[in-house]
């Protein structure tokens, strides 16, 4: 838009005036302007007049609060619509998208993962049977070891279903540093074969409201791509707490996501051509960040790394 300019990502300015930002509104089908006390400009319309939803209402209460940029989805005459609103001088614009076509896309995938799920639970609660079986005829670590993966996988699997549900668990008191030291232990073994320098940094003390199992998933998720992806030099994991956020930063010294991949990485069977996965570690990472509110970033370059940053609000 001419006259408009970008200072940074959820900020803008624009020297544009009140009457030609309604005549935007007028013309415009994706993108109108409202001013601080919801109206769109050059009606005497409120946003939610138009968008009758409370996650509208929501969105402009963000706005309000000078979130740097706040989203609502609602369901309106069968489309599904997202709207963005971020602020610009002195007043807010509204971006909106029709995403039915990527929504019935995504419902068709937790589908298919829900289906996979559930059609992995009955084999892993038969193997378990098994495995605990032989451990009272034989006195072996190899059992008991076994034994705790499998309920470990069947609680993911559990997990994951319900996530794809939609459904939420239980939320507990979780020490970060803990949780990380836990989840890391599992890849001692890979990390020692590589050879790769691995660190653990994670500020003690640091506490959150997760689901569990699904927090020490994400960390497994994460740390697995990290070390998979670095044939040497550095994978760590940090943890700290800023004004408003406690940050989880994983990080290597791999060969990093191609740029024009980053756009993509976090949707389901998204991969690279190395990558010998099926694409759905970072899809389930993004699925669990977005199921607790938090927000996930991440920095790439090819050959030289990536790092994931998880942001976990405070006062969440």
């Amino acid at each position: 838009m001419k006259g408009t300019k970008s200072r940074q990502y959820g900020e803008s300015d624009t020297n544009l005036s009140f009457e030609t930002l309604a005549e935007v509104n007028r013309e415009a089908s994706s993108v109108l302007f409202i001013d601080n006390n919801g109206t769109i400009l050059g009606t005497s319309e409120k946003i939610w007049d138009r968008y009758p939803y409370l996650s509208v209402i929501k969105l402009f209460e963000k706005l309000k609060k000078k979130k740097k940029i706040a989203e609502a989805e609602f369901e309106e005459k069968g489309r599904i619509l997202k709207i963005r609103g971020k602020p610009l001088k002195n007043v807010f614009m509204i971006e909106i998208e029709d995403i039915t076509s990527q929504t019935c896309i995504e419902d068709f995938k937790k589908k298919v993962i829900s289906t996979i799920s559930h059609e992995l639970r009955t084999p892993l609660t038969i193997i378990k049977g098994y495995a605990e079986l032989l451990s009272l005829e034989t006195d072996s670590d190899i059992l008991d070891k076994m034994s705790v993966q499998i309920e470990r996988i069947i609680n993911i699997v559990n997990s994951i279903s319900l996530l794809m549900k939609g459904q939420e668990g239980e939320l507990v008191d979780i020490d970060v540093k803990s949780v990380v030291e836990e989840m890391a232990h599992q890849f001692e073994d890979k990390i020692a074969f590589k050879g790769i320098d691995f660190h653990i940094d994670v500020e003690q003390g640091l506490k959150i409201k997760a689901e569990k199992i699904l927090f020490q998933q994400m960390i497994i998720n994460l740390l697995d791509n990290a070390i998979k992806f670095t044939e040497k030099g550095k994978v760590g994991i940090t943890g700290y707490k800023t004004e408003e956020n406690i940050v989880i930063e994983v990080y290597d010294t791999g060969r990093g996501i191609p740029e024009d991949l980053q756009p993509f990485i976090f949707e389901k069977f998204v991969k690279s051509e190395e990558s010998p996965g099926l694409g759905i570690g970072l899809s389930l990472v993004r699925t669990i960040v977005k199921h607790h509110g938090w927000e996930i970033e991440l920095n790439s370059a090819a050959g030289k790394g990536t790092t994931f940053f998880v942001k976990i609000p405070i006062s969440s």
